[in-house]
Order: structure tokens, then C-alpha cells, then sequence
């Protein structure tokens, strides 16, 4: 199974992604969360399509726009960017989302 560690309350950090030493669990953890992201943009559809994404590809605005991510000393966090302007609800959904990506990897872990 994988071996790194988790931290033992994941309500404190809503946005802590991953803690380990591990790349590849990392990067894998990653590209669930961003599925999870479509998820939810795909629940506010009629939000996101309804903005213009400024200085980007597509017309219309993407969750991924709204975050980055910050990675350091084995630990992987997501961030919504300073100029953000997600509603709370949908702020809300993609911590919810990490949270129970955590739990998940709680579970599995043990």
C-alpha cells in the first residue's frame, strides 16, 4: 500500500491535499482532485458558462482557472487564487472534495 503519512485530523486543512515523500502518489492524488474539480464545475455549469475567461483558450471559465497548487517539503496543497471570484458554494465543494479525497486516502492507508 502506500507508504507515506497523513496528519490525523483532516478538518484543520481543508485544502492539504497529500503529505508524503512519494511523486507518483503525489501526482496520482493530484489528477483525482482535478477530476473531482470537473465534477463540481460541471454541477455549477450555468455559473461557469456564463463568465468569459479572461486571457485564456477557452471563452468560457474553468474551476482549474480559480486554482493553483503549492508544493513543498512533501506536501501538496491547492490555493484559490487572490483575484478570486468563485461564490462560497463553490469554494465550499472543492474543500469538501479534498476532505473526502483525504478520507479516502485515510481508508486505504490503514
Amino acid at each position: 500500500m502506500m507508504e507515506h503519512s497523513l496528519y490525523n485530523n483532516p478538518d484543520n486543512f481543508d485544502n492539504i491535499l497529500y503529505i508524503g515523500d512519494e511523486p507518483k502518489v503525489c501526482l496520482s492524488i493530484i489528477e483525482d482532485f482535478n477530476d473531482r474539480l470537473n465534477e463540481i464545475e460541471y454541477m455549477y455549469e450555468e455559473w461557469f458558462s456564463s463568465r468569459h475567461a479572461q486571457n485564456r483558450i477557452t471563452r468560457r471559465d474553468r474551476l482549474q482557472y480559480h486554482i493553483h497548487y503549492h508544493f513543498e517539503g512533501g506536501i501538496a496543497v491547492f490555493k484559490f487564487k487572490n483575484d478570486d471570484e468563485l461564490p462560497y458554494y463553490i469554494r465550499r465543494e472543492c474543500f469538501n472534495a479534498c476532505r473526502n479525497l483525504v478520507e479516502e486516502q485515510l481508508f486505504y492507508a490503514s
